[in-house]
């Protein structure tokens, strides 16, 4: 069997639902679709009805998006990673354990029956003895196509829970997991922080409490400096806006802080809301030669090529 022409990505993950048409050779995006409706928010919609169980409820709203695509498209075969493959998603797959390597022969992958003349290949996440993860360790395999030209190193992927892969000769060895995300969306909203923090676009004074908040990260200080979050709004009478970044300060530099005397390269592969603070962060803790940047199109290819290649192992 030779690859498709094209396939359909659905990138599935908690929060957000993406649905791109691609081209196999040159992984071009010819359409898109994005939602909110990742499977925490389609779950929760399920369990409020009773007409359709779990897995009718979600390939409903699938064939739905879909159908929205244009008649050329919409029936190609559907490459699915992320959650929707988790317990609350589509249909559930097991783990596949550490290590994992560049092509992604390890992974976990099956096909299913869509509705008829279409298929879906389904990817299952990867677990270690300390974490899991479901989606990143398909951009992983597609990121190492850029990092195999610089030899060994850690891969961060920040996201809702970050994650840290330690590759060398061709293989993912080992995972750490961080809630850096989840950690900060609690303490910002439901913790007696929440009144003392507010969102604004990152400016030169908010970086300034941004770096504050880094350096005391660095130094292993979280939990003894977050009520001062709530000193600097109730006491001092701060901004709420520089809180805000401080906390991020905080969070990234405790993520980060065990990376201070690494020796090799150090890839960053962030989507763009936390792109530039993680990479003011690193920038102030590893040396220049040893830190490479992924921008958000290396991220998009690094998700779409790692479909590929398990796209290639179901042609055989």
């Amino acid at each position: 069997m030779t690859l498709p022409s094209y396939f359909i990505s659905c990138d599935w993950g908690t929060t957000n639902f993406r649905l791109r048409v691609v081209h196999t050779q040159s992984l071009q995006v010819m359409e898109e679709r994005a939602t909110d409706q990742g499977v925490k928010s389609v779950y929760s919609r399920y369990k409020s009805q009773n007409e359709l169980n779990q897995k009718e409820f979600y390939r409903a709203y699938l064939l739905d998006q879909l159908n929205s695509l244009s008649p050329t498209h919409r029936h190609h075969m559907v490459v699915l990673s992320g959650m929707g493959t988790s317990s609350i998603g589509l249909c559930e797959l097991d783990y596949s354990s550490m290590p994992f390597d560049s092509e992604g022969t390890a992974l976990t992958w099956e096909i299913r029956k869509l509705r008829d003349k279409q298929q879906m290949l389904l990817i299952s996440g990867i677990k270690s003895e300390t974490g899991m993860m479901r989606g990143e360790e398909v951009q992983a395999i597609g990121l190492t196509d850029y990092m195999d030209a610089y030899g060994p190193g850690t891969l961060i992927l920040p996201g809702t829970h970050s994650k840290h892969l330690t590759y060398k000769n061709g293989q993912f060895h080992t995972m750490r997991n961080y809630m850096t995300g989840e950690l900060f969306e609690v303490l910002s909203q439901k913790s007696i922080l929440a009144n003392s923090i507010e969102f604004c676009t990152l400016s030169v004074v908010e970086e300034r409490a941004f770096r504050e908040g880094l350096a005391l990260g660095f130094e292993n200080k979280l939990s003894s400096s977050l009520l001062m979050i709530r000193a600097k709004d109730v006491v001092a009478h701060g901004s709420k806006t520089e809180n805000y970044y401080f906390l991020s300060g905080l969070l990234i530099g405790d993520e980060l802080c065990y990376l201070k005397n690494l020796q090799e390269h150090l890839f960053l592969a962030a989507p763009r809301a936390v792109y530039p603070l993680y990479k003011m962060a690193l920038e102030s803790l590893i040396a220049p030669e040893k830190l490479v940047l992924f921008d958000e199109e290396h991220v998009l290819m690094g998700l779409l090529g790692g479909q590929k290649k398990i796209l290639r192992q179901h042609a055989g």
